[in-house]
């Protein structure tokens, strides 16, 4: 889920900063795992006492992740995947979801990307397996750069579909950066590939509560931006999105109704680049 874990202060070895809250290590709190510090579990406590639900949240953002992925491989027929700003490897990973989803005898390639030097060496040691698994540096910031390294274009061939995946990373982007990202992607995608993608959202937040989040995240390695669902909707432009479009992640693939308005929820789809 990080996207940098580079700030003004002072660097630890390899450019990693130890003394602020990162990203990575504060969504492993929320899962439940083990790596991360005292550091990244006071900003998840400051965070959890205006969202409460961020709790929660993590979790089927984390399920709609692997629901979507063995969806991919088992109903599109994809078995190419590209996991952007993976985070810390915690549980059931992307690779054995699309496995499981898979046609008998076919075996998924799966890159994963993070520009956190720890998450890629926790990667590298705990999810790679040959050639069809791998853990690259990469920043989803620069997305040309980073289909263009070499690592990248040896597991994956973007002639064929591939699904990207943008699970609980782009609201860790502002402004617009979000929307030029999947655009990037967008253009050199195979017709056929699919985009996934979670998003918290604040369309019920008070704005003193989006405020707080936004200033516990200022001082982890990574800001948080709360968009509308409208705004979520936007990111999938060019991509036609499947049943049933962008819902709470909670819900995918069944739409349900929401029981009772949370402060912040996580709003998500799949869609797929056209083929015509």
């Amino acid at each position: 889920m990080s996207l940098h874990a580079v700030g003004s202060r002072r660097r630890g070895l390899g450019g990693y900063v130890a003394d602020i809250p990162n990203v990575a290590r504060m969504h492993n709190y929320l899962l439940d795992g083990k790596d991360h510090y005292a550091v990244d579990r006071s900003a998840v406590q400051d965070a959890l006492e205006y969202a409460p639900e961020l709790y929660g949240l993590a979790r089927a953002e984390r399920l709609f992740l692997l629901r979507g992925v063995r969806w991919l491989a088992e109903r599109a027929d994809i078995d190419q995947f590209l996991d952007l700003g993976c985070g810390m490897p915690i549980g059931r990973a992307v690779h054995e979801s699309a496995a499981s989803g898979a046609r008998r005898g076919r075996r998924p390639r799966v890159v994963y990307v993070d520009n956190d030097p720890v998450v890629v060496a926790h990667g590298r040691a705990l999810l790679d397996e040959g050639d069809s698994v791998v853990t690259v540096p990469g920043d989803v910031r620069d997305p040309k750069r980073l289909l263009t390294e070499s690592r990248v274009a040896d597991v994956l061939d973007f002639r064929r579909p591939v699904a990207v995946l943008c699970s609980a990373v782009l609201h860790h982007l502002d402004d617009g950066r979000p929307r030029e990202v999947v655009a990037a992607l967008r253009d050199v995608l195979a017709p056929g590939s699919a985009l996934l993608v979670s998003h918290m959202c604040g369309d019920h937040a008070a704005p003193h509560i989006t405020g707080m989040l936004r200033e516990v995240y200022a001082t982890a390695s990574a800001p948080l931006t709360l968009r509308t669902r409208e705004q979520i909707a936007g990111l999938f432009d060019g991509f036609d999105l499947t049943t049933p479009e962008v819902t709470d992640v909670a819900h995918w693939p069944n739409a349900r109704p929401r029981a009772g308005r949370r402060t912040v929820t996580s709003y998500g789809g799949i869609a797929r680049r056209p083929c015509a």
